[in-house]
């Protein structure tokens, strides 16, 4: 099937990766991702000392706000917020840092597509830039069941969104990964793996589980990439230090 999207020849096909880190002098972490044409900017400070009545006395309090590409935060901008701030509560290690809190501002700067999916990449690695511990590393794809020939597209453009019968993004961390062609071994994977689902539209049970799995497979390059582009900063750094 040829897509809408003349770059890409393969449904399963994601979009070129970039991210960039360390871009914000204020910030204690920061770090652009986009998937192609799509580009999120992530910026974190903290863990930082907060008012007395947003103190939690056992873990620092997480504060997540999702800024649109122009004009104020409408619905979806506070649905996102809701989305990233209840992925990363539990994924933070928030209790080495009681009575303190870390902000999480999320800016899209261009939106061709997959932006959610983008947003999630970007904050992930704004925090490993800024030194916040994590019990494990996250990565995020989105894909669409079209509405024509009921073929499932990953990492999707806006111009193909606009012909989805269903959007479905999707949220894994990187503790497993598929080590079998067993379909049910494959399934549990995804389910042990996934942080956090969402999903619009019409589809079938069937089609839910498996837009899951091709996501799955697809978010094995995300958290490859991601631990790479950490790694290069890393050495970078220590470059810096000795020379």
């Amino acid at each position: 099937m040829s897509r809408l999207d003349r770059t890409r020849t393969s449904a399963h096909q994601l979009r070129p990766f970039f991210s960039s880190q360390n871009l914000l002098n204020r910030a204690d972490g920061s770090a652009q991702f986009d998937f192609g044409e799509s580009s999120v900017m992530c910026s974190v400070v903290g863990p930082a000392e907060v008012k007395l009545r947003d103190e939690k006395l056992d873990r620092a309090t997480i504060e997540v706000v999702v800024r649109p590409l122009v004009g104020l935060p409408g619905i979806k901008d506070k649905a996102r917020e809701q989305a990233l701030r209840e992925t990363l509560e539990p994924l933070v290690l928030s209790g080495l840092h009681p009575r303190t809190g870390i902000q999480i501002v999320v800016q899209t700067m261009k939106d061709d597509g997959s932006i959610l999916a983008t947003a999630f990449n970007a904050t992930i690695l704004a925090l490993l830039d800024a030194g916040i511990p994590l019990k494990s590393i996250l990565g995020a794809v989105t894909c669409i069941v079209d509405a024509e020939t009921n073929q499932i597209l990953l990492d999707p453009t806006t111009q193909e969104l606009a012909n989805a019968k269903s959007t479905h993004t999707f949220v894994f961390d990187n503790k497993s990964s598929i080590t079998s062609d067993s379909t049910q071994e494959d399934k549990e994977a995804v389910e042990v793996s996934t942080l956090y689902s969402d999903s619009t539209g019409l589809f079938s049970e069937e089609e839910y589980f498996e837009c899951a799995q091709i996501c799955y497979k697809a978010v094995q390059a995300v958290h490859g990439f991601i631990r790479t582009a950490v790694q290069k900063k890393l050495e970078k750094e220590q470059q810096q230090i000795h020379s």
